[in-house]
């Protein structure tokens, strides 16, 4: 059965697009956006799938969840993931790709205005062409609790029914696990020693805000604990919260590896150096996060940012 949200449009049996406008739960400096954008992909994964991926179960009847196992924002001056404001009009075109029955990956094409609704083709997407769009992509995997119930137990276990076969291949050139697993591997390499800049901080998991409604630290709450992370190092190299909001973030990706519960104290490395590889960057982020008692590895992430020197 096709699962469709009332302003979601099919273009095909792999591809949705909506036009909606920007709401004040959508928008700000903070992680709102990020977390509507993974709405829109369970949305589209459950149109193309036949799944309802916000009541899926598996096949013992224990809820399974679309995680999310990597996420990729490119944006540019011209529309970046911090740049809506109330009332924008966003046109938002989505494609889902097969990658077997526990994976699927879905890419978005964000632009403002009343714009004609297209097709995604790969081969644009990853070439990143129009100043004027977001591109996003979201790699997910089901996932369901382990026997411990905890957060830090979960177990791939796709639902029955999660219908796959006839969604398109990706060339395997754009592969998401090799992005995965090169900002993965970040995790343990050494940070560079010249022209870093560097802060190890301690950040508790807040119950009354990180989590979602199962109880899991909330996927675009990662985004949000990043961004606290690069705060602090921001104020401690002598910058202002005003600067701060300025800075216009190009290019973001988050490799999500564990989860954690209300309570726990999640240590954060962040580092950052001038330079980057997308163009614009002043500067790069890093940002590694673990599980501060038992060193479990939490997440990985890195910032491109143009900054222009603004403090």
């Amino acid at each position: 059965m096709t699962v469709l949200t009332p302003e979601l449009e099919l273009l095909g049996p792999d591809a949705t697009t909506r036009t909606t406008v920007v709401r004040p739960g959508m928008c700000g400096p903070g992680s709102l956006f990020v977390g509507q954008i993974g709405d829109w992909t369970w949305d589209t994964v459950s149109a193309v799938s036949g799944t309802n991926v916000y009541t899926a179960r598996d096949t013992g009847g224990a809820p399974t969840y679309l995680a999310f196992h990597y996420f990729h924002l490119r944006g540019g001056a011209d529309l970046h993931v911090r740049g809506m404001t109330f009332g924008d009009v966003l046109r938002v075109d989505s494609r889902a790709f097969a990658f077997g029955s526990e994976s699927v990956l879905t890419l978005h094409e964000i632009r403002r205005g009343d714009v004609p609704a297209r097709k995604i083709d790969p081969d644009e997407f990853y070439a990143h062409p129009d100043p004027a769009c977001l591109y996003a992509q979201n790699f997910n995997r089901w996932v369901v609790r382990g026997p411990s119930g905890g957060n830090g137990d979960l177990r791939s276990a796709s639902p029955p029914g999660f219908r796959h076969d006839h969604l398109p291949a990706l060339p395997a050139r754009y592969s998401p696990r090799r992005a995965y697993g090169d900002l993965r591997d970040l995790y343990a390499a050494p940070e560079p020693v010249d022209g870093v800049d560097r802060l190890v901080l301690d950040y508790p998991v807040d119950p009354s805000r990180d989590l979602n409604g199962v109880g899991l630290l909330y996927f675009a709450a990662y985004f949000s604990i990043v961004d606290w992370a690069v705060l602090r190092l921001w104020r401690h190299r002598g910058g202002t919260d005003a600067g701060f909001l300025r800075r216009v973030v190009l290019d973001q990706r988050l490799s999500y590896l564990g989860n954690a519960d209300a309570g726990a104290v999640l240590r954060a490395r962040v580092s950052r150096q001038p330079g980057g590889d997308v163009p614009g960057a002043d500067e790069t982020v890093r940002v590694v996060l673990t599980d501060r008692d038992t060193g479990r590895p939490i997440a990985v992430a890195l910032q491109q940012v143009r900054t222009e020197d603004q403090r």
